[in-house]
């Protein structure tokens, strides 16, 4: 075993990517997180490397595995703060002041395999997921609490040529090209959209970079994506075409099955959906959770 410090310093490079965040949020000096991590790799005989400027882990991971459950169940106890991640508009939106006895990370990896994965490993605690997209209902280890609702838009550059006809129709968004990201990143999305003949240019990011998504939107005829609270976020003055998506966006908050019915998650939902209520005056489309 490891005490809470040092696997914390593990397992945050891999949640944060870089010392500086982890020791940030620690509270403690790059030494330390560095000095910490190789003591914990060291102890259940793993190694941690970087791919692609993320930290992955080599070996035998089943010890680490159940003593991360451990660790899990200190933080619920509070002896630690929990872990929360979200998406790049949730962050500053929901997460700012960050909900009591919670850390929130970078909240900017793209697609849903990155961020379940921290979950199923319990290196997060939760994570406030953009719907349609959501672990099956029939997941074994993880569910998912509905929060909101909203209609999605197709957004373009206030002076885009799809803006100056009276009536557009699915053809006439083929014509020109739309954002992508990699083959499965949200699979749901990306279903939906392509069978508009949407979803056809290819953004090649695994965080998410706001000069690759809205930023091609705005200097150029791509066809983005985005709703009221992405929109609020991204400031870039795009603006949404007048056609209806067949389907809508939300956010729910992913956690371990395990956990549904721990207080810290029931005060944690209480919180989100107290702030979404706070934000509907201002974004009418959004439509609060039962």
């Amino acid at each position: 075993m490891v005490d809470l410090d040092t696997l914390a310093c593990l397992d945050g490079l891999i949640w944060l990517r870089t010392g500086r965040e982890v020791a940030t949020r620690l509270k403690l000096d790059q030494s330390s997180v560095s000095r910490r991590q190789r003591i914990c790799a060291k102890s259940f005989g793993i190694s941690l490397e970087k791919n692609d400027q993320e930290w992955v882990l080599n070996g035998d991971q089943t010890l680490l595995n159940l003593e991360r459950e451990v660790h899990q169940k200190a933080r619920l106890s509070g002896l630690r703060p929990l872990r929360l991640e979200a998406t790049y508009w949730t962050l500053p939106l929901l997460c700012n002041p960050e909900p009591s006895g919670w850390i929130a990370g970078l909240s900017n990896l793209v697609g849903m395999e990155p961020n379940l994965s921290l979950l199923r490993r319990r290196i997060c605690d939760a994570w406030i997921c953009g719907l349609p997209d959501r672990p099956d209902e029939n997941d074994p280890d993880l569910c998912a609490v509905p929060l909101c609702a909203m209609p999605l838009h197709l957004l373009v550059q206030a002076d885009h040529p799809l803006l100056k006809q009276a009536h557009i129709r699915l053809e006439d968004l083929q014509q020109f090209p739309s954002l992508a990201l990699p083959d499965g990143a949200y699979p749901i999305v990306e279903r939906e959209l392509k069978k508009l003949g949407l979803w056809n240019t290819p953004v090649h990011m695994s965080r998410y970079r706001r000069e690759r998504w809205e930023g091609r939107s705005a200097k150029d005829v791509t066809i983005g994506y985005g709703h009221c609270l992405s929109q609020a976020v991204s400031g870039d003055g795009l603006v949404p075409l007048p056609i209806t998506l067949p389907f809508r966006s939300g956010e729910a908050l992913v956690l371990q099955r395990d956990l549904r019915d721990e207080p810290a998650m029931a005060t944690l939902i209480h919180t989100l959906k107290e702030r979404l209520a706070h934000l509907q005056p201002r974004f009418p489309e959004l439509a609060l959770a039962p």
